[in-house]
């Protein structure tokens, strides 16, 4: 569907609840026949001159994941959050899932939608693919925030040559839709999300009902189970994600890397090599904090993020 044909529509949505106040304005639009919901939060007059932000988020997670950090950056700049597709408030369902498949989605969305040069910033899948998405100069990417890279490729490359079609079809054959559709309505549990969510908030003592509303009010979407069974059945396939080792170098931008320590789901010893691609990166480690460092600390990830967009230039 040309751009030209896609549609725009305000959301009527339930702001009831504390979190659905603190991201700005919902609006739904119609990409290549799929729903995708977005937010946005508009910045005072004098500072509307500014690059704009797009905020993408990580696996599992929704635009209600930058909660505490989007009125934050909204006192700065124009502020956009966007739900990829099969996840949050966006269209669920069977597709060919990938970076490059949400990194055309994402170009789409800035043409039509935003119209300008932007900043990205991006927490764990969503660094993917702001990364893949800033290597490329029509993007009009001034500059690129990554909080946790799961460059996933990197385990395919660990793989032998000879044997990756074999642990690859071994794979595949596991993860029967049957299987996976069994494992989704379990996961989906509150019990089971809690114990899930501990493990990305190592800086929290207890797991608030707010958080846990969004993360498993998708889950209850029509055929969030198909997407579940597509997703799984590619992420760890050859293609899913581009190298991010390859990408890097690439990027022409200024670029800052945002780390947990404690991140237990993608480690932080993988960072520094990540770092040294390319010497426009900046990266910061950050103690006592995890995967989603920006939900569990909005204001310190605000004030790297400012601090290192005034050091970088005027954007």
């Amino acid at each position: 569907m040309a751009i030209a044909q896609q549609e725009i529509q305000a959301q009527t949505v339930d702001t009831s609840q504390p979190w659905q106040r603190r991201i700005g304005h919902r609006r739904s639009w119609l990409w290549r026949g799929w729903q995708i919901r977005y937010s946005f939060w508009r910045t005072s007059p004098e500072n509307q001159r500014r690059s704009p932000i797009v905020l993408l988020h990580g696996f599992g997670a929704a635009l209600e994941h930058w909660r505490g950090l989007m009125p934050l950056l909204a006192q700065d700049r124009d502020v956009y959050a966007v739900d990829l597709l099969g996840f949050g408030g966006s269209r669920k369902g069977e597709a060919d899932f990938g970076v490059s498949l949400w990194t055309a989605q994402l170009t789409d969305f800035l043409q039509l939608v935003v119209g300008r040069p932007v900043i990205l910033l991006g927490n764990s899948l969503g660094s993917l693919v702001c990364a893949n998405l800033g290597q490329d100069p029509k993007n009009q990417v001034k500059a690129i925030a990554l909080i946790s890279v799961p460059d996933v490729a990197q385990r395919q490359a660990m793989l032998p040559k000879p044997l990756r079609p074999l642990v690859n079809g071994l794979e595949r054959s596991a993860m029967q839709p049957w299987l996976l559709k069994l494992i989704f309505r379990v996961a989906r549990r509150p019990v089971v999300l809690k114990n899930w969510l501990k493990l990305a908030y190592p800086s929290w003592a207890a797991i608030d009902p707010e958080l846990l509303a969004i993360i498993q009010a998708p889950t209850l979407d029509q055929d969030a189970d198909q997407a579940f069974v597509a997703l799984s059945r590619r992420v760890g396939q050859p293609g899913f994600a581009p190298p991010m080792a390859e990408i890097f170098p690439q990027i022409l931008c200024p670029m800052l890397i945002l780390w947990g320590e404690k991140d237990r789901f993608v480690p932080v010893a993988i960072a520094p090599k990540l770092a040294a691609t390319n010497p426009r990166i900046t990266l910061k480690t950050l103690p006592d904090l995890g995967h989603c460092p920006h939900d569990e600390a909005p204001q310190l990830i605000y004030e790297l993020f400012s601090q290192w967009l005034e050091a970088v230039s005027e954007l």
